[in-house]
């Protein structure tokens, strides 16, 4: 009977190591990053909504250069170039997008030739959807006459008549 038990915790103490050992290589490794390597890529596309193009590319030291355009049919156009590096991301955006104005918040530049406030209010004044007031005529009916409706008398009526 000792040797059962002995074979049961030899068996379950053999599991335990085998688990421990199977956990510990699934856990991941970390990542080796080496320096980064130079790279370029671009794109361009173009749909009946629009079209907008993309570039950017690296020398391998960490400065990142790029730049996109985005070209809407209705006319809205944004132009974005910029660089990162180990002072931050910096931006220059050229636009005619409503609701823009050119400024410098941070590291960006913004170029807009959208008109603003009442400029704009005035521009697309034709563009606007307007509503427009409806008004119906009331129908006239001419009231039922009394006796029309002398069959659509209840009929218990005739029965409690005085």
């Amino acid at each position: 009977m000792k040797s059962f038990v002995l074979i049961i915790a030899a068996s379950a103490v053999l599991s335990c190591a085998v688990a421990q050992r199977r956990v510990a290589r699934q856990q991941p490794q970390p990542e080796q990053y080496g320096p980064p390597a130079p790279y370029q890529y671009s794109y361009a596309t173009e749909d009946r909504e629009g079209s907008s193009t993309a570039e950017e590319s690296t020398d391998g030291s960490g400065r990142v250069t790029g730049k996109y355009t985005i070209s809407l049919a209705d006319g809205r156009q944004r132009t974005v170039t910029y660089y990162a590096d180990e002072t931050g991301f910096h931006a220059d955006v050229i636009t005619n997008e409503l609701g823009t104005e050119s400024k410098n918040p941070a590291d960006v530049t913004i170029q807009s030739t959208a008109p603003t406030g009442a400029e704009a209010a005035l521009q697309f004044e034709s563009q606007r959807v307007k509503a427009k007031a409806s008004y119906v005529a009331p129908v006239v009916v001419p009231a039922p006459a009394v006796n029309a409706f002398a069959a659509l008398a209840p009929v218990h009526n005739r029965f409690f008549r005085a």
